[in-house]
């Protein structure tokens, strides 16, 4: 936890080092007078005075800022600071340019990294896991294993996307690779499911068709201890179960990760390296597998079967042995081991483990590694934007951020898997602040260029007294939310 504090740290100063320092060049640029250039709050540690500005070093490593002379809106003057140089003598274009190099350079960074990323280890592979029976990709031939290239002309260059291109399209042509054949299939979507994830205490097997269930229609939502009568005349006891509603769609699970543990908690038992063979008796030879070992585990407390159920069909069906543990078969250097975890360690595991992906990664040469960079950028970006915009729908909106705990959770997993998972996801964070920074809210970024554009508009500033109460209560308000998501980031992760 230290190791990735101290991570956390080092990024977090860096990452907003570069937004500091686009308000800082652009301050310089338009002959505002620097103060200060601060790594970090508080006392100091270090500093050097250059013509102008100093140059610090203070001892909480929490950012940093640039002091402009005259950056308070109610100042008049700044001793010994020629007026024409203080921030708010400023013609407004040039504030607001000086305000938006910020983001703009956190958005640039994001850019730079993803593209850094792309060229040294390019794209991760995208291969189908499973694929719903009867679905449009089953009946167009696609089968488990097949990498997929393509969705109607857009290039997959990350798993995550595929659902993004699939999700409201009628008609779908897909380019997939099984081997060294490339394939192409034009297929129309049609509605699958709704698919059932069943935890059962019983007899089923695969064909059975479900006939009743304990007061319920098919497709509503079921109640745990429900009982299922099957075609076949078998019952079986509903202990718990995941629904996937009914939807448009092609019908096929992507590999997200593997069974090979990339970091994971000591006291389970498990350590980096071991390659997970089976849980409680069902297979992880995939990453569809392995995810449908994980639910059983957590949820049976009896041995029984996991029955996969498409519409009313059984499609698949998974034994398992469960008891007051959960058994696991790993491979160690070589060796088949067995463990036996309580469910206290189980649980350990759960909110400590990262895996290693399920695929490598595809290299498309340096100049379509720099393209494809950019375009993978320029997508996420798209989704954080559409993220943003979503939060205005969602119930309990506030609980989506992630705060410090969180961050240093994730760079911390990061970090085990790997320089490129590490670098990737300081691009996602450095493309979130400058995002975030642009929100035309009191006390960030944009809600300073807001006060530029309304002068520049209309030609008039806005009374500097008020412009400083708005940016001061938003700056409270902004400390109110830190605290808010700090304390769900305990809640969440245990911080």
């Amino acid at each position: 936890m230290l190791l990735s504090i101290l991570y956390f740290l080092i990024i977090f100063v860096g990452i907003v080092m570069v937004h500091e320092f686009g308000h800082f060049i652009f301050a310089k640029l338009f002959g505002v007078y620097v103060t200060e250039f601060s790594v970090g709050f508080g006392p100091k540690i270090f500093s050097i005075k250059g013509k102008e500005t100093e140059y610090l070093i203070k001892s909480i490593p929490l950012g940093g800022y640039v002091r402009m002379a005259g950056d308070d809106p109610t100042t008049e003057e700044v001793k010994g600071v020629p007026k024409e140089r203080l921030l708010y003598s400023k013609a407004a274009w040039k504030r607001f340019l000086i305000v938006f190099a910020g983001p703009l350079f956190s958005i640039i960074a994001g850019y730079a990294l993803m593209i850094i990323v792309s060229i040294t280890w390019g794209f991760p592979e995208t291969h189908v896991d499973w694929v719903v029976p009867n679905s449009p990709a089953a009946i167009a031939g696609i089968q488990p294993g097949d990498r997929l290239i393509s969705v109607n002309g857009h290039i997959i260059l990350d798993p995550t996307e595929v659902t993004w291109f699939v999700k409201g399209q009628d008609h779908l042509s897909v380019v997939y690779k099984r081997g060294s054949k490339s394939f192409r299939s034009s297929f129309s979507t049609k509605e699958v499911g709704p698919q059932y994830f069943m935890v059962l205490n019983g007899k089923v097997k695969k064909g059975d068709h479900i006939v009743k269930i304990e007061d319920h229609k098919f497709g509503d939502e079921l109640t745990k201890g429900a009982v299922i009568e099957f075609s076949s005349g078998a019952t079986a006891t509903l202990m718990d179960y995941q629904k996937i509603p009914r939807a448009k769609e092609m019908g096929i699970y992507i590999s997200v990760f593997s069974g090979k543990i990339a970091a994971v908690d000591s006291t389970t038992g498990l350590k980096s390296g071991d390659l997970i063979l089976s849980i409680d008796g069902m297979k992880c030879d995939s990453s569809f597998n392995f995810q449908n070992a994980l639910f059983v585990a957590q949820v049976a407390k009896k041995s029984g079967i996991f029955a996969l159920a498409n519409e009313s069909e059984v499609v698949s069906t998974y034994p398992f042995h469960s008891n007051n543990g959960v058994s696991m078969k790993i491979k160690r250097d070589g060796k088949v081991l067995a463990l036996t975890l309580t469910r206290k360690q189980f649980n350990s595991f759960l909110n400590s483990v990262t895996a290693y992906p399920a695929y490598g990664n595809w290299y498309p040469g340096p100049w379509e590694a720099v393209t494809y960079g950019v375009i993978r950028t320029n997508r996420i970006f798209t989704k954080m934007l559409a993220f943003l915009g979503g939060l205005f729908k969602t119930k309990n909106a506030l609980n989506q951020f992630v705060g410090p705990i969180g961050l240093v959770k994730m760079v911390g997993q990061a970090s085990s898997e790997g320089m490129q998972i590490l670098l990737t996801l300081i691009a996602f964070i450095t493309l979130n602040l400058g995002i975030i920074n642009l929100l035309p809210l009191p006390a960030l970024d944009g809600g300073h260029l807001i006060f530029a554009l309304i002068e520049m508009i209309t030609g008039k500033r806005v009374n500097p007294e008020i412009e400083g109460y708005i940016h001061t209560i938003g700056f409270f308000l902004l400390m109110a939310f830190f605290v808010y998501i700090t304390y769900m980031d305990i809640m969440r992760f245990g911080g």
